[in-house]
């Protein structure tokens, strides 16, 4: 359990640490191997998933209902017949020839974050007094691995879950970054491996260990067999390993045993390439790279079969999706260069589209680019040999124009190729047949039609394919601002629960759900969600912008301050945090730093309204109506707004311009939904009686008096008698 003789803490024990404060870390409840050559990805998660599911489900199953079921058939499958069934949606489901959706990179790491959940209702479940949890070997385990510590160190009380991590070097990663800022460091302590028996064959040890053993003894004595007898042993491991018929063995330890064995090329290749399969399928893409770069160093480099292609494809295509795609480069030309099959040039002309307009950085797209490789590969596609293989390619690149051309800004050129790809598909498919594909095309659509602001003709796509495809959260979350921008508010609050439900947890729901929350006055609401979001995405800038400026509302400013600091390290000229710091310095009667903070924040972005609206406000106060009004002249130039033309008529009202202010107020009186504000008709009384505009301001300003239970419960009844009380008398009698 926890020790109490110390604060509650996380722990990073690394070999560079010299100091300690003498306290050495907690015994380890559980202590979790995480080499990546014993299951792959999530090899840590799977070991806990182990001890924490079952125990859960005796304590209260709906802990791992749902969505939590997920992340357990993702890393531990061999556990399913102790949960629900997950979602099953079109894209788990579809066999490999008709899958044409692969998930996004980002998914791994809501997965993590998902285990994080569960792990964390199983510390305060199962072990209310505390649990420790030591990991190993995460200096070789996948980054998967590495993303759900981080993740345990961020989100989880210590005095609940404490983390203990024995090793791992500070990378600038999730895992080094969570270490740095959560984990007190000391030095790390001897190890001693508890399953080793002392006296048996240290050679065979070293096997049975799936290479993971970091002890000298058992290295030498390996290195020390003949290679054939190595061969041999590495054979015999897998086919023991195979005989547990547990499917993430397939991910790490028996690729690695095989890859060694007596067969290399052949069973060894083999049982990469199943493993890169699987990790592909569930997008786990930093394990295949590895998984299939060693696939083709065992094929090496002179091969040019179908498998050493299909590798390094993957390669690229997994090196898009992480974001890295400007490595992906060499293994496309490699491709090019190596091979004359029309599919090895169709994949790679599509992927190179892909890249250069939606993967690579921003600043390095080349639209025109892209629609000449999409182009390529539309035309290697439509002369395909394969009759049916032809008709779905051909179908798909045209909807990968479509993209091009989206991001062309040619929305219109991109319904029709949308349309189009689908006609192809309905007409020479059956309706049971390639309903992934369909289902894809029909999301598509939705998204174009959104795009075109079609708002009523997106909604009807998005209630197709979600009727075709109901357990895939990511349509709801899509839908939901189709729903928003129709004004349909508690519909698209229904699809964003759907999406959070259905989905492994992932920041951009709670964030869009927390501004539709904001929108209709449930600040608290929004906040949960905001809190949310940050727990899963403590660096996404926006969610800072939002909760702080939440937080500025309701007049703590002590945690806005926190949130407008931490947002300004990750992008100091942010235009929206910059003009918070002005208020947050306004609030707190530093005018100086707020006026600054405005400043900064208009020189970083010109259309920034709320810098200049402020600015206005701390100009006024001053006693600079003229550069008020300027302001302000600025603010109403990018967004015609009712409080902004108020507070302009109120500047222009100090500097004697009355025609300007009453044609303001008109405005503001006029856009009112129901009955005009009262100040509105006060101040522009003021201006027309200024004006010599007497019957008018009479008007107004008896119309201010009568929203007033009494005449004097106006606050400015004493002002409006002195200037025309006797008119009001007369009026009255």
């Amino acid at each position: 359990m926890t020790s109490t003789t110390h604060p509650a803490r996380h722990w990073w024990l690394d070999a560079a640490a010299r100091t300690t404060d003498g306290e050495p870390p907690p015994a380890a409840t559980l202590t979790v191997r995480c080499h990546r050559r014993l299951r792959g990805p999530f090899t840590g998660a799977h070991f806990l998933l182990h001890q924490a599911v079952p125990q859960l489900v005796e304590r209260d199953s709906e802990l791992v209902a749902a969505a939590r079921a997920l992340e357990v058939e993702s890393i531990a499958p061999e556990l399913m017949g102790l949960v629900p069934t997950p979602p099953q949606t079109l894209t788990n489901l579809a066999v490999a020839k008709e899958r044409t959706r692969f998930y996004p990179a980002t998914r791994a790491l809501r997965i993590a974050h998902g285990v994080a959940e569960l792990l964390m209702d199983w510390a305060r479940s199962a072990h209310p007094k505390g649990v420790t949890l030591a990991f190993r070997g995460l200096d070789d385990a996948d980054p998967t691995d590495r993303d759900l510590v981080a993740a345990l160190l961020r989100r989880c009380d210590p005095a609940a879950l404490t983390v203990v991590v024995d090793g791992a070097g500070a990378a600038d990663d999730l895992l080094g970054k969570a270490l740095s800022a959560h984990a007190h460091r000391a030095p790390r302590l001897p190890f001693s491996d508890g399953e080793l028996l002392p006296d048996g064959d240290p050679a065979q040890q070293y096997v049975d260990a799936d290479g993971t053993s970091d002890a000298p003894r058992l290295r030498r004595a390996y290195d020390a067999l003949p290679a054939d007898e190595r061969a041999r042993r590495h054979s015999a491991r897998a086919a023991l390993l195979a005989g547990r018929n547990e499917p993430t063995l397939r991910l790490g330890a028996i690729p690695y045993h095989l890859e060694r064995g007596t067969d290399p090329r052949g069973a060894g290749v083999a049982a990469l390439v199943e493993a890169v399969t699987a990790c592909f399928d569930k997008g786990f893409y930093e394990a295949v790279i590895d998984l299939a770069e060693r696939g083709r160093a065992l094929l090496g480099p002179g091969d040019t079969s179908r498998t050493y292609w299909n590798l390094t494809h993957k390669i690229g295509a997994c090196l898009c999706y992480l974001g890295r795609g400007h490595d992906a480069f060499a293994y496309f030309e490699e491709m090019r260069r190596g091979s004359t099959s029309p599919d090895v040039h169709m994949g790679t002309a599509y992927l190179m589209a892909m890249l250069y307009t939606r993967f690579l950085p921003k600043d390095d797209h080349d639209e025109d680019l892209a629609l000449a490789w999409v182009n390529t590969a539309i035309s290697i596609a439509d002369v395909h040999p394969e009759p049916r293989k032809r008709i779905l390619v051909r179908a798909f690149m045209r909807n990968a124009r479509a993209l091009v051309e989206l991001h062309r800004g040619d929305v219109d050129r991109s319904l029709a190729l949308v349309d189009e790809a689908m006609a192809i598909t309905d007409e020479e498919f059956g309706p049971d047949e390639q309903l992934l594909h369909r289902s894809v095309l029909l999301y598509n659509r939705a998204q174009v039609r959104g795009a075109r602001h079609d708002h009523v003709d997106s909604l009807r796509d998005y209630d197709e394919v979600i009727g075709r495809d109901p357990d895939y959260g990511d349509y709801y979350f899509e839908r939901a601002a189709q729903h928003r921008a129709l004004g349909r508010h508690r519909e698209a609050l229904t699809d964003y629960a759907s999406a959070i439900r259905l989905s492994p947890p992932f920041y951009e729901a709670h964030f869009n759900r927390a501004d539709l929350l904001r929108e209709l006055g449930d600040e608290a609401g929004a906040l949960r969600d905001l809190d949310h979001a940050l727990d899963l995405e403590p660096e996404h800038v926006d969610s800072l912008v939002h909760r702080a400026d939440l937080y500025l509302g309701r007049g703590d400013l002590d945690r806005a301050a926190a949130d407008i600091d931490r947002g300004l390290v990750l992008a100091p000229d942010h235009p929206q945090l910059l003009a918070a710091r002005g208020a947050l310095a306004a609030d707190r009667g530093d005018t100086e730093t707020a006026y600054d903070s405005y400043s900064a924040a208009l020189r970083a972005d010109p259309a920034c309204v709320a810098a200049w609206a402020n600015r206005a406000v701390l100009a006024f106060e001053a006693g600079q109506p003229g550069q008020a009004v300027d302001d302000l002249d600025a603010a109403l130039a990018l967004a015609d707004d009712t409080e902004l033309r108020v507070n302009r008529a109120v500047a222009l009202q100090a500097l004697g311009e009355h025609r300007r202010a009453a044609d303001d107020l008109d405005r503001a009186v006029h856009s009112a939904s129901g009955a005009p504000d009262p100040e509105l008709l006060f101040l522009r009384g003021l201006s027309r009686h200024a004006l010599g505009e007497e019957t008018a301001a009479l008007t107004d300003w008896r119309a201010h008096l009568a929203a007033y239970a009494s005449v004097d419960a106006s606050p400015h009844a004493a002002e409006i008698h002195e200037r025309a009380g006797a008119a009001l008398r007369e009026g009255a009698a």
